[in-house]
This record gives structure tokens, sequence and C-alpha cells, in this order.
């Protein structure tokens, strides 16, 4: 279980550069409290901030096969009890732009689901191309990355990504991309985008 670094909530001369150095708590019983713990902590807190950028990584890198079975009924319910998910979720919520290149990893994994029209609800199913979408501009260097080095499945659910971030440094990554493109719906995509 992941353990919260408790330091000193002044942050000044009491507290320390090293999270190691800080006593440490458990946090909630199940993966889902430590999540929503850490959730409220990390908008607040660098050091938890600085600690989750440390420990998401790896756990991003164990991927959606590390989450333990479960017979949970309720779709949200069992991604809050699957570590992997909760650590993405956190990832993007908390705009942890060091957790991007593990969560490239899993740009096109997708979760059970029904299939949704919108571009941005459709992400409520891939939580590592939501994850990247969340943290936004830090993320475009890796979403470039993914763009130009990835198969064509994570090739397509980065544009897709870089559109829904939507900011001028994404549209200049599309803005490039565009001549480079094949696929006429991807064209289409960032066109509209580029005229927005």
């Amino acid at each position: 279980m992941l353990e919260l670094p408790r330091c000193s909530p002044h942050h000044g001369a009491e507290s320390t550069d090293n999270i190691g150095a800080c006593p440490k708590a458990p946090l909630g019983q199940t993966t889902d409290d430590a999540r929503k713990q850490l959730l409220q902590l990390g908008k607040s807190n660098p050091d938890v901030r600085h600690y989750l950028a440390v420990q998401l990584p790896p756990l991003i890198g164990l991927g959606p096969k590390s989450c333990p079975p479960s017979d949970i009924v309720d779709l949200a319910a069992r991604w809050h009890a699957c570590p992997w998910y909760n650590a993405v979720e956190l990832s993007g919520k908390l705009k942890i732009a060091e957790v991007a290149s593990a969560l490239a990893s899993w740009i096109n994994w997708r979760s059970e689901g029904p299939f949704l029209p919108t571009l941005e609800v459709q992400l409520i199913f891939h939580p590592a191309a939501k994850a990247l979408a969340e943290i936004g501009d830090p993320a475009i260097s890796t979403l470039q990355r993914v763009l130009n080095s990835g198969n064509s499945e994570e090739h397509a659910r980065a544009v897709r990504v870089l559109c829904i971030i939507h900011t001028p440094k994404a549209k200049a990554v599309l803005r490039v991309n565009l001549p480079r493109e094949s696929d006429p719906d991807l064209q289409a995509m960032i066109k509209n985008v580029l005229r927005e």
C-alpha cells in the first residue's frame, strides 16, 4: 500500500526537499480511499505532489492487467478498486507532468464500456489518454513522440488527445502533423481544430 508523506504543512524552513526523510502515515484501507486522500492533499501540498511524481510512474508501468480480479458490477467502483486506474486518474486530475511518459505506454488501452459518440466522452474508457489530455501542455512532447513513433491506433489516439488539449502548443503540433497525416478522418479532425 502507498504511504502518504507527512511533512510540515508550512512548506517553509521546516519542510524537507528529501521526500524520503518525511515521516510516513498509512493511507486509507482501500486503494480508492488512498486515491481520495491523495487527490485532496495533492492539490495543495507540494511534498505530496513530488511523492506522487516519483511513485506513480512505476505503478502505471504495471498496466491495467495488474488490477486484481473483481466481481464488482458498477464500472466506476470496479475501476476505483484498481491501484493502476487510481494512479492514472491521480496523474490526470493533479496534472502531474512527470507521469506523461508512463501514461503514453497505455494511451490506446480501452476499458470495457459502451462506445460513445463525442471525442471527450470517448476518453472516459481510455483512462491513460484522458489523463494525458488533463495534463495538457506539459504532456505535448510525449504525445508528439507517440504521434511520430506509435502504431496507427496510438497515433490516432494521440491526435485525438491533442485535439482535446486544443491549446496553441497542441495546435502547432497538429499543424506540423497535418501534411503527413494519411487518415482522411484524422485530417478532417485536425483541420476542424485548426480552424477554431
